[in-house]
């Protein structure tokens, strides 16, 4: 068998595949349901907050208010962590400043 004539014979089979087919018939009322909900009036809690969340001036306001929060926490760790390097640098001078000296120290004795 050629090409042409496998070709054929597949287009012959899927055409034949459509010979049994019917019209596919819709559940029972199922217009009168499709219009109901089309035309009901109330909106649900989830239309609603989805509706306000999309409004530009609550999502702008939001997006502020987030960066204002993380300038504010950068702004907080900042100053902690200044007081930190002070303490630190405090601790270490306290912690090298020895009244005794090492044997090791010459003590230049002329005047």
């Amino acid at each position: 068998m050629n090409r042409q004539e496998k070709i054929n014979k597949l287009v012959e089979e899927a055409l034949g595949s459509l010979d049994d087919a019917q019209r596919a018939e819709p559940r029972p009322y199922l217009l009168t349901r499709i219009n109901a909900r089309m035309n009901k009036g109330t909106a649900s809690v989830w239309e609603k907050a989805g509706w306000l969340v999309t409004r530009p001036v609550v999502a702008f306001t939001g997006l502020c208010m987030i960066v204002l929060l993380n300038v504010l926490v950068v702004m907080n760790k900042t100053s902690h962590s200044n007081n930190r390097a002070e303490q630190t640098v405090q601790t270490q001078a306290d912690e090298l400043s020895y009244t005794a000296s090492p044997i090791y120290d010459i003590d230049n004795t002329q005047p």
